[in-house]
């Protein structure tokens, strides 16, 4: 066999192989186990979608699978998954409010992540929309969710949303400025992405949820843009951030982590420890 012919047969056997083997990506599971197995491969939200509806996967066995891994990537997968036919309401119940807003689900998961405490098990969303953080918070791997929405619309869409979760997450529908304040003591995790476009009432309403939720309690906020109004209204020295704050309740006392700035860098942020809030 001379040199050219070798090398020949070299790359047929080589192109035949290529044609005969396709990527795992385009060869989805047969059967929920082994789809599981391969389920970080696929990284389109409506293909995976598709492929949980035509093996009958349901969202609690998503929930299950989500909890089992430590991955955030797999986990913001999932959910967005799960979510992306959902509907959502668009329009504000009221011109004070924004209608829903939707942003990078894997930053709030990695970001939960990592402030998250092991011993917080309830979640809450102050102003909770269609419900996609109550069931992405599942898939966080807490082991209750407390929604709260104003808009009639959204509540009920929420509702349907997450029928099948009655037991895990129970959505209220009311005003977070005059709920009963005890309500914010039935999470040790409580989350809102400033669902209030006044700052002066927003400022209100982080006062409220601090104020009244449990000692040892996280609240997270995405778009802190009212420092100022806030510290009128605390007396408390707030960090000059306009971006994810999380505040820590502890003994009476509040402390802050500047969770991410403006450009979604984690590197540049203090996430190993608390800094209390001074006064002013």
């Amino acid at each position: 066999m001379n040199i050219r012919n070798y090398v020949y047969g070299c790359l047929l056997i080589a192109l035949t192989a290529c044609e005969t083997s396709k990527p795992i990506a385009n060869n989805p599971a047969q059967d929920k186990s082994s789809f599981f197995k391969q389920a970080n491969i696929f990284f389109d939200d409506s293909k995976l979608h598709t492929e949980l509806e035509k093996l009958k996967i349901s969202e609690n066995e998503v929930v299950e699978f989500c909890r089992k891994s430590e991955d955030a990537a797999l986990k913001t997968k999932f959910a967005a998954a799960v979510y992306s036919n959902k509907n959502y309401n668009k329009t504000p119940a009221k011109k004070e409010f924004w209608a829903a807003i939707r942003y990078n689900l894997g930053r709030f998961v990695e970001t939960v992540m990592l402030i998250r405490e092991p011993n917080q098990k309830v979640f809450m969303d102050i102003g909770s929309g269609n419900g996609e953080k109550l069931f992405t918070s599942l898939c966080i791997g807490f082991d209750k969710a407390y929604g709260l929405e104003y808009s009639q619309e959204s509540f009920e869409e929420s509702k349907d949303n997450l029928k099948g979760f009655n037991k895990e997450i129970e959505i209220v529908k009311g005003d977070a400025l005059e709920i009963d304040s005890t309500f914010y003591q039935k999470a040790d995790f409580l989350y809102m992405y400033s669902p209030i476009k006044d700052d002066e009432i927003a400022a209100k309403l982080f006062k409220r949820v601090i104020d009244n939720m449990k000692d040892g309690a996280i609240l997270l906020e995405v778009r802190c843009v009212y420092i100022n109004q806030l510290r009128r209204l605390t007396k408390l020295n707030f960090p000059s951030l306009r971006s994810w704050i999380a505040i820590k309740k502890q003994n009476g006392k509040f402390f802050y982590k500047n969770v991410i700035d403006n450009s979604y860098n984690y590197n540049n942020t203090e996430t190993k420890k608390w800094i209390e809030v001074e006064s002013l």
